[in-house]
């Protein structure tokens, strides 16, 4: 017997089950409530809107009711077309709206296979965990029905750029000021002097997952943690949340371009979401289930896709998982030091030989600081109502240090603080960070400006 195909989108019976009652779904349900629903849970993006809604040619002559209808039927053929992941996703939205009646219809054939529903097509041979551990379970999950979505409103993706500027919950850091600009004669420093055009954060934080088991319970704390702190930095801020893959791309690709790019002296991002390491590669997961390697957005700070930043400090902050393992440690009394004295003896050292030129062109990709929350192979923790370790330690050592201290050294006192935290079962986090050609020392200068 050979073995179930594995299917690769909507299962077509998913898909077959909402053409076959298409007429039914239109009547029970409210196209306009649906229709904001799907754009605002991104299960649609406002282009494809545009097209669903342009009837040219084959509605000119339809009745504005006719013309309705036909909207509200391609919206839901559209759906169909939309993923793995979109069948749920179209579950919690009829829910969001309270189409009930509908919810019970699609959840009819949900129901009658209770394996898993779907796989990505970035998943294919692998099965996701909940990325980033959760120590003790939010109360709220249980407790509610349906879909947690989360409610702030933040920037809106495809929507104009505009600095995030509304007010936030939550700790508010004392952030100590400098009382100079500081320097370093030695390697030297990226320039941070200016009022205006400090820096730019980037932020995203995807929160809600097609599985509602899997939302990321106390991450909103992060957000509200890193817009204070970067506010009292002098940064320019824009803020987002559960961007699927195509508008995390879109918004990359939009800011770096932009003038505040242009203008700016520093540029930080931080990507928050669930993480999956697959061989050696780090993997990310977007809202609509989508995953992306790494790698393919470091490369968006390359020079010729990112030529604004060129020569600027790049500060990327990935505190997602890189593995399912906990990070369980060993007990200190199992290390032998004369071995590992021994060990680094028989370490090979490899020499290369370099002609010293002038130079007219530039690395692909330098003054860079990636910073992520654990090591390869190992989760991350979250608590559900005070944020992740990572962030929280990283906003507490950047409130009291970036006034005389430079990022690197933040970062290790950030790792350091990180080490010393433990779940209940024992199990750690070991934060790291690559210096990609980042040969200056950036201080933050907070509250200090020349210009």
């Amino acid at each position: 017997m050979q073995p179930s195909r594995r299917e690769i989108g909507m299962l077509q019976k998913h898909r077959e089950h909402i053409i076959e009652h298409l007429d039914e779904l239109v009547k029970c349900t409210n196209y306009r409530r649906i229709r904001e629903e799907c754009l605002r849970m991104n299960l649609l993006s406002p282009s494809m809107l545009r097209i669903v809604e342009d009837l040219s040619g084959a509605g000119f002559n339809m009745s504005k009711e006719d013309s309705l209808l036909e909207q509200h039927r391609r919206l839901l053929i559209k759906i169909t077309k939309r993923g793995p992941a979109a069948y749920n996703q179209l579950i919690t939205a009829l829910r969001n709206v309270g189409s009930l009646q509908a919810v019970r219809l699609l959840e009819d054939v949900s129901e009658q296979n209770s394996g898993s529903p779907f796989i990505s097509i970035n998943e294919r041979k692998i099965t996701r965990k909940s990325a980033d551990i959760v120590d003790t379970p939010s109360p709220s999950v249980a407790a509610s029905e349906g879909a947690c979505v989360s409610k702030r409103e933040y920037n809106e993706a495809g929507g104009p750029l505009i600095p995030y500027m509304e007010p936030v919950d939550g700790q508010k850091r004392d952030v100590k000021k400098s009382d100079r600009i500081h320097t370093d004669e030695v390697v030297g420093t990226y320039s941070m002097q200016s009022k205006h055009y400090r820096g730019v954060l980037l932020m995203i934080n995807i929160i809600d997952f097609p599985d509602t088991e899997r939302k990321r319970n106390g991450a909103e704390v992060d957000s509200d943690s890193l817009i204070h702190l970067f506010r009292e930095m002098g940064f320019t801020i824009f803020a987002y949340n559960n961007m699927n893959q195509q508008q995390f791309f879109d918004t990359l690709g939009k800011v770096t371009s932009s003038k505040y790019a242009q203008q700016t002296e520093c540029f930080v991002m931080v990507l928050m979401t669930h993480g999956e390491r697959v061989g050696e590669r780090d993997k990310v997961e977007f809202g609509d289930g989508s995953v992306v390697d790494v790698h393919k957005i470091k490369s968006y700070f390359q020079a010729s896709v990112s030529p604004y930043l060129v020569h600027k400090p790049k500060v990327l902050i990935f505190p997602f998982c890189r593995g399912r393992e906990p990070d369980l440690g060993q007990s200190m009394n199992n290390f032998d030091s004369i071995g590992t004295a021994a060990a680094r003896q028989e370490e090979t050292v490899v020499e290369t030989e370099g002609i010293p030129s002038t130079y007219t062109n530039v690395p692909s990709l330098s003054d860079t600081l990636v910073c992520y929350a654990s090591t390869p192979g190992y989760v991350t923790h979250r608590d559900p109502e005070s944020g992740s370790w990572y962030i929280q330690k990283f906003c507490d050592m950047m409130a009291d240090h970036a006034h005389n201290t430079p990022m690197e050294d933040i970062l290790k006192k950030t790792n350091d603080r990180v080490g010393t935290m433990r779940t209940s079962k024992g199990s750690l986090q070991t934060g790291s960070f690559d210096n990609l050609g980042f040969n200056k020392k950036l201080f933050f200068n907070p509250g200090f400006y020349t210009e």
